[in-house]
């Protein structure tokens, strides 16, 4: 009963934040970071190089682009898919944009599917459905479905390669698409050791590699690691970063004090991961608990990004309890509020709000209803720290490419790398800003959480023979 009470409530949350809290619309275009997408296929269609300014000739014929000035937005996807934006730019782009996201729409709820399997729990429709109104209310996911990101799609493959881990075509397949973003194909190292996953690994990144050579020639690899580091040398200490690096900078570091402590907090991370991927059995719980630390490892990351910590707030919602469940929940809600995006819509502090209830009430009505005090207990903790996030957020607002870059033009010569950071700038993204740097802290604090969580239950349930 209180399950059912709890989902409805839930349910209501999510409907009240979609439809009477919207933030104030901002301009731009539907599916903001899958112009880059598009446009790299646009110019790859043309014979130009997607790695370069040339995306530009493609967005800013994109509808909602201002076109006066220069906000070109950098593709630093992986060669191996653009054979696909090719296809999608062969449509208009509203066209190509609403196809694309009908894809993420699927990879969602097949996604959550294989969350509830992979939690070994039946796979019934009220569990497919609680976790769904779970995944609203988690902020990466939602960034990542309004931004058209690939991440949900790649999250799809990894989780496809753990769950279907005994057969090699599936597995392969699911390794293939989780390569076509590289944060998140970082949670599958942890299967390394199960010798089928292991070959599923190798299959995938070899298609990964020949998909890649077909575009754009043998020594892609060599090219498009050049690029990714010029692209993480422009945007490395950016307000939009969540990285260890990024927050220790925006909280008044010096640059290569930031770099450095970006490096110790990589390190403990890869150390932890490791460690907590020795002590874990279950392969589906050591891919959420590792995947849940890629972000204090991969030094570079966006809020959407953390999506990849969505496998272990499902998990510990399936199956944690007691403490553990405590720890895990106060992880998901970290992790789950866009509380960067506080202070880029205070408009939208009210949605977030409603969404963050949602996401409780969800995960709540997941666990066993005897289950109620972690609920509690955090629900408690939760409206103070929210409260204060809103005020700095109200108070400290941080600025929203590319709405406040002006009337800017880069020069004729930079590189794309080059204009990028002019970009961020211009917009005000490279100021030390410490309100900032502490939202961004409280979520990649989650994530640590998460892992401990799901490293709990599980050696709770080892020592009680389950």
């Amino acid at each position: 009963m209180a399950r059912g009470i709890s989902l409805a409530l839930a349910c209501a949350f999510v409907a009240a934040a979609l439809l009477f809290a919207r933030p104030v619309a901002t301009p731009g275009p539907l599916l903001r970071d899958f112009e880059a997408y598009w446009s790299a296929g646009v110019a790859w269609n043309a014979g130009e190089n997607p790695y370069g300014r040339a995306v530009w000739d493609g967005q800013r014929q994109v509808p909602g682009v201002d076109a006066s000035r220069d906000e070109v937005l950098p593709f630093v996807g992986p060669p191996a898919t653009l054979p696909f934006w090719s296809l999608l730019a062969r449509l208009p782009y509203s066209a190509a944009a609403r196809v694309w996201w009908g894809l993420l729409a699927l990879s969602l709820v097949a996604l959550l599917a294989l969350l509830v399997r992979g939690a070994r729990t039946s796979v019934t429709p009220v569990a497919v459905f609680t976790l769904l109104v779970l995944a609203l209310g988690f902020g990466p996911m939602t960034s990542d479905l309004a931004l058209g990101q690939i991440a949900l799609a790649a999250l799809l493959g990894a989780t496809a390669c753990v769950a279907f881990g005994f057969q090699p075509v599936v597995a392969s397949v699911g390794a293939f698409v989780a390569y076509l973003q590289p944060n998140v194909a970082l949670g599958l190292l942890s299967q390394l050791g199960r010798n089928r996953v292991t070959l599923a690994l190798a299959a995938g990144g070899a298609a990964a590699y020949l998909a890649g050579a077909a575009g754009v020639g043998w020594f892609w690899p060599v090219a498009y690691a050049h690029a990714l580091l010029a692209h993480a040398g422009a945007e490395r200490l950016t307000a939009i970063q969540f990285s260890a690096a990024s927050i220790a900078f925006g909280f008044g570091a010096s640059e290569e004090v930031a770099r450095i402590f970006g490096i110790v907090v990589a390190c403990a991370a890869v150390i932890g991961a490791v460690a907590v991927a020795r002590r874990l059995r279950d392969p589906f719980a050591r891919f959420a608990a590792v995947a849940a630390l890629v972000p204090l490892a991969a030094g570079f990351f966006h809020e959407h990004d953390l999506i990849i910590a969505f496998p272990a707030a499902a998990w510990s919602a399936l199956r944690a309890r007691g403490a553990a469940r405590a720890v895990a929940l106060a992880g998901t809600l970290l992790v789950g509020i866009d509380w960067l995006g506080l202070a880029q819509r205070p408009s939208g502090i009210a949605q977030s709000a409603l969404l963050a209830l949602a996401a409780l009430c969800a995960f709540y009505a997941l666990g066993d209803e005897t289950e109620i005090l972690p609920a509690a207990v955090i629900s408690a903790a939760l409206i103070p720290v929210f409260g204060c996030a809103a005020w700095i957020a109200a108070t400290h607002p941080v600025p929203v490419w590319p709405d406040a870059l002006g009337a800017f033009h880069a020069p004729v010569a930079a590189t794309i790398a080059q204009t990028w950071h002019a970009e961020q700038q211009a917009s005000g993204l490279l100021a030390r800003a410490p309100a900032s740097a502490l939202l961004r802290l409280l979520s990649i604090l989650g994530c640590p959480l998460l892992a401990a969580g799901i490293l709990r239950q599980c050696r709770s349930t080892s020592a009680d023979g389950g």
